[in-house]
């Protein structure tokens, strides 16, 4: 009777196969996308290897290019530690046993075989027969080796009709000597919805229920130790675990450390000492009247005194240029109307007659002709190359050890990577500290000096300075440092009560002459002129849609237009 049964066995095993690859009509997914029979054979080879076959029977409901298989290749143990296992020579074929087209893809954690050929749809029932070979895939205890795996995996979005796992073991095993548990149900369930039984050393695990999407089948199949090969898997150790990990941490500490504590204290040292102005021998006084100058005895432009007062060379300092180019003789200023100027050339010039720097402004103005009206000429490369020299010059020159623009770039850097790091500490240091790191030189805060003197001049209202500035040449040859220091109003009210004389170089249709308005006329008016001439080019090359040559429907940006595929 023993052997009776035994041979009923062996048919029944060599028949069920068959089961997998037939439709089965009492399927309760049979109106759904489902899977009808999933079947999974691992060969347990005796280096340690195992090669896994799976056949799966897929129903699609609707139109589908093919299956998506994801393998997972990591597992973590009791203690927290993570392996990787190795999955190699695969292979997908149909039921006829020809290939099918798969990509694949790699997420570090699992394998995904994309299955089906993307320009052609498929419906119905599809076999699938998907098989690789899993190398680290077994546990090694000190009384036996065990084979524990997911056959099918509970990441399955269809319903499962009935599945089964053969896991054949090496030949010399006994069949008394071998161990077998499953399990079925969601992930962490240990449901008994299925049946195992061990033959001829290979087990056969199958499922009694219907598996929902998202349940699974797992088996367990213990056996002696040294059947098979110890195939450890990789142990996958996180970098900050490694020595070259700890050492970035300690690397990253210690950068932290320097950019959260250190830099700012360091900011701040470095204005302490050497971002501060010198002390001059000389203070302020209120009765000066001369420019500062050189070492080498020049007298510094209004463009230069403006830039060195505040370390800043603004956009009323280069307009100040202009006027003084003016009132040199080189440039007659007209105001054809409110608020409109243009320029007109007097004389030629050389490099001995005006600084680099004027000579770049003059030759940006009067590039083509030689009459410019202000709002229609660009002065925007002219007045950025202009001010780079400015700069370059004051440094030359000895005022500044370092281009102060450059400095405050640099802080302004600084400022911005501390606000993007959330280091509000060394943000405030850059904005208060850093932004004032420019320093002069001796020389140049004894001229800083001698500039704030003038200024305080031109501002005095103090009737006992009154009579040094009763006379025109006075008047015209400080008002441009007037204009540069933002005073050319205060500085014109000086003159309001004196008989004053038209300035030849300067030309207006819009009424009588006196210093005040002339003073607001070419300083509020002539400013904003100028400034829209240096600014108002786009240097896109785009054009506005108020230009003269007119808005057009679709010129501006955005639009566009869209449709079907």
């Amino acid at each position: 009777m023993k052997h009776i049964a035994l041979w009923c066995i062996t048919i029944c095993l060599f028949f069920v196969p068959s089961r997998v690859w037939a439709q089965n009509d009492a399927s309760p997914y049979a109106a759904t996308e489902h899977i009808q029979a999933y079947d999974v054979s691992s060969t347990i080879a005796s280096d340690g290897s195992v090669r896994v076959a799976e056949r799966l029977e897929y129903v699609f409901s609707e139109p589908k290019h093919g299956i998506l298989r994801v393998i997972p290749y990591r597992k973590t143990n009791s203690n927290g530690k993570t392996y990787r296992m190795t999955i190699g020579d695969i292979s997908v074929r149909d039921d006829k046993d020809f290939s099918l087209p798969y990509a694949t893809s790699d997420n570090g954690q699992s394998l995904t075989l994309k299955i089906g050929d993307p320009n052609v749809k498929i419906t119905g029932i599809q076999r699938y027969a998907i098989s690789y070979t899993v190398r680290g895939a077994l546990t090694y205890f000190p009384d036996h080796d065990e084979w524990y795996w997911n056959d099918i995996g509970t990441e399955w979005p269809a319903g499962i009709t009935f599945g089964r796992a053969t896991i054949t073991l090496p030949a010399n095993v006994p069949d008394a000597d071998i161990a077998i548990a499953c399990f079925t149900g969601a992930l962490g369930v240990r449901g008994k919805n299925c049946t195992a039984s061990v033959h001829n050393h290979t087990a056969v695990v199958q499922t009694t229920h219907a598996l929902a999407a998202g349940e699974g089948l797992t088996t367990v199949v213990g056996f002696p130790k040294h059947v098979v090969a110890v195939l450890e898997p990789t142990e996958v150790v996180p970098f900050f675990s490694t020595v070259l990990g700890k050492i970035v941490i300690v690397l990253i500490a210690i950068a932290a450390l320097f950019w959260y504590i250190v830099a700012p204290v360091i900011v701040v040292r470095k204005w302490w000492t050497g971002g501060r102005d010198p002390k001059p021998p000389m203070g302020e006084v209120r009765a000066w009247f001369s420019p500062p100058k050189t070492q080498g005895g020049r007298e510094l432009t209004p463009a230069e005194t403006g830039g060195l007062i505040d370390e800043t060379v603004h956009m009323r300092d280069i307009y100040a240029s202009i006027i003084d180019l003016a009132r040199r003789g080189f440039i007659k200023i007209t105001e054809v109307s409110k608020g409109i100027f243009t320029l007109t050339k007097v004389r030629q010039w050389d490099a001995r007659m005006v600084q680099p720097f004027e000579q770049t402004l003059l030759e940006g103005i009067f590039a083509d002709h030689d009459t410019a009206k202000l709002k229609d000429i660009d002065l925007t490369a002219t007045t950025q190359k202009v001010t780079g020299m400015l700069y370059t010059s004051l440094v030359t020159d000895g005022f500044f050890p370092k281009n102060p623009q450059t400095i405050r770039v640099l802080y302004t850097v600084l400022a911005i990577c501390s606000a993007i790091t959330f280091n509000p500490i060394l943000l405030v240091v850059s904005l208060t500290f850093g932004l004032h790191m420019p320093r002069k030189t001796l020389w140049g805060a004894e001229q800083a000096a001698v500039a704030r003197s003038l200024k305080n001049f031109l501002v005095s209202q103090d009737k006992q300075l009154a009579f040094q500035a009763k006379n025109q040449m006075m008047f015209e040859k400080l008002l441009p440092y007037a204009v540069a220091f933002g005073v050319e109003d205060i500085w014109a009210a000086r003159f309001k009560d004196l008989a004053m004389n038209k300035p030849t170089w300067y030309e207006s249709s819009t009424g009588g002459y006196t210093s005040t308005a002339f003073a607001r006329s070419i300083g509020t008016g002539y400013s904003k002129s100028f400034t829209y001439s240096a600014t108002y080019k786009s240097s896109s090359g785009f054009s506005s849609g108020f230009s003269s040559g007119g808005g057009f429907s679709g010129g501006g940006g955005g639009g566009g237009g869209g449709g079907s595929w």
